[in-house]
């Protein structure tokens, strides 16, 4: 049987908060896959030294950091981060939302958000380890990434980015560990399920990534992968699956449902993201500013 199930991390927050439908978490009000239009002669005229990167993150808890270390500029839909430029792109949770949202994004017409190609897109979020050797809190780069159908080939991130964004990583003392990942609709919750996905050769499980990849494939546009393990191959989760929706996100009634039914595992794991975001956010902090994507 193919294995479907994957890790789900984004309870983040109190758990007095209700626990809220992932796609409802927006920052500023924002929708998945919203992104506020600017204006092409405002961009033409920036200089040509600054890369256009695409940052693509499931929730807005997980893109939170690129915003909060932006400076402003003179485009309402992009955001000034070092040497480079960048646009935020909130998708939603699962690959079908994903989907839907980067291919809008890379896909469209170039006025549909801006008058240039990226020069790279960047994944971040959160991820699941899949072996005993990815402790939580590590911070991975991904060189490729599958999807458990099983069926469709591996997707290999950028070479030449991912020895940068490492390299800049390492020289602040971050160590991020190489690894392969995998992509699923579902949830991987008990150690049996993530060891099933770890014999596929995946090293950790996440719900975006693959789409986005391939998207970028398809666009030309190089690509890398940087996460941070929430929750290790031992730890075992609420059944969240109970929750999933139609189109691959929590459905809020039903995820306050399964966390009141485990309250100590959803509030194990809520402090597990809490620290994985510390982590991700120290990460960003050094490689969305870098000249790692030209």
């Amino acid at each position: 049987m193919v294995v479907r199930f994957c890790w789900c991390v984004r309870f983040l927050g109190k758990a007095s908060s209700g626990l809220k439908k992932l796609e409802s978490m927006r920052f500023r009000n924002e929708q998945p896959g919203e992104y506020r239009q600017g204006a092409a002669t405002d961009f033409r005229s920036r200089r040509s030294s600054m890369s256009l990167l695409y940052v693509f993150a499931a929730s807005a808890i997980e893109g939170e950091p690129v915003r909060r270390m932006a400076s402003a500029t003179d485009s309402n839909s992009i955001l000034r981060c070092g040497v480079n430029d960048v646009v935020l792109i909130t998708t939603g949770m699962g690959p079908r939302n994903a989907k839907d949202h980067v291919a809008a994004a890379l896909n469209g017409s170039p006025s549909a958000l801006l008058a240039r190609r990226p020069d790279a897109v960047l994944v971040i979020g959160l991820c699941g380890g899949l072996t005993d050797s990815l402790s939580e809190g590590r911070v991975v780069a991904y060189t490729g990434c599958g999807f458990t159908d099983g069926v469709r080939p591996i997707l290999s991130c950028s070479d030449t980015i991912m020895d940068s964004v490492t390299a800049c990583l390492s020289a602040s003392g971050i160590a991020c560990d190489r690894v392969t990942g995998i992509t699923s609709p579902r949830i991987a919750t008990t150690p049996a399920e993530k060891l099933a996905l770890a014999k596929q050769g995946a090293d950790v499980v996440d719900m975006e990534s693959y789409v986005i990849l391939e998207a970028a494939a398809n666009a030309g546009v190089p690509a890398a992968v940087l996460r941070v393990v929430a929750d290790s191959r031992a730890r075992v989760l609420p059944d969240l699956n109970r929750a999933l929706n139609e189109h691959g996100g929590l459905d809020g009634r039903k995820a306050l449902l399964v966390a009141l039914g485990s309250p100590l595992r959803t509030a194990r794991l809520i402090a597990a993201n809490r620290r994985a975001m510390r982590a991700l956010t120290k990460a960003l902090e050094i490689v969305v500013k870098a000249p790692c994507f030209a």
